[in-house]
């Protein structure tokens, strides 16, 4: 075990704390993010059984039945999206804790490079999977803008003009 290679090199516990603290606020900001996408799909998967009861519930309106398909799996491929951000979000956050905890022990055994190196891997592994997260939230956004579309596309031409 690492404890068992030699003793713990002095320092301050303000060192090791400040040590932590930019990566402390990363994972402050992937948690908030990670609450939004967490919020995000809560709405999303609400609105996703409204319209699957429609469609349910109307069985005889066949023209209400093709865009309520369609809107059925557009909400689908958003929700896929949106937990496919979250988890990659969360591993985010995972290797961001596993950055801090190594940063802390490398305060504590310096010589130690293997330390290091797990920290630094953690810490590039949580921004690389963060931008990731933030990059599959896009597409679903971009996803979000044919919602409105979807949502008029079983009115007449007249009222189409006027949602326009």
């Amino acid at each position: 075990m690492l404890i068992m290679m030699g003793t713990v090199a002095p320092y301050k516990l303000t060192d090791l704390l400040s040590s932590a603290g930019a990566t402390i606020g990363i994972i402050i900001a992937g948690t908030i993010f990670l609450q939004f996408l967490s919020t995000k799909y809560t709405e999303l998967s609400g609105r996703y059984r409204q319209l699957t009861g429609e469609y349910r519930g109307v069985r005889g309106e066949q023209d209400r039945h093709a865009p309520l398909r369609s809107q059925i799996r557009l909400y689908r491929r958003r929700l896929n999206l949106l937990n496919w951000a979250s988890w990659t979000a969360a591993l985010a956050l995972q290797s961001f804790l596993l950055a801090v905890i190594a940063g802390g022990m490398s305060l504590l055994y310096p010589p130690v490079v293997a330390i290091r190196t797990v920290g630094t891997a953690g810490l590039l592994a949580g921004l690389i999977l963060i931008g990731i997260a933030v990059g599959i939230d896009l597409a679903e956004s971009i996803l979000s803008r044919k919602e409105l579309e979807e949502e008029i596309a079983d009115l007449d031409e007249e009222a189409r003009g006027l949602a326009s």
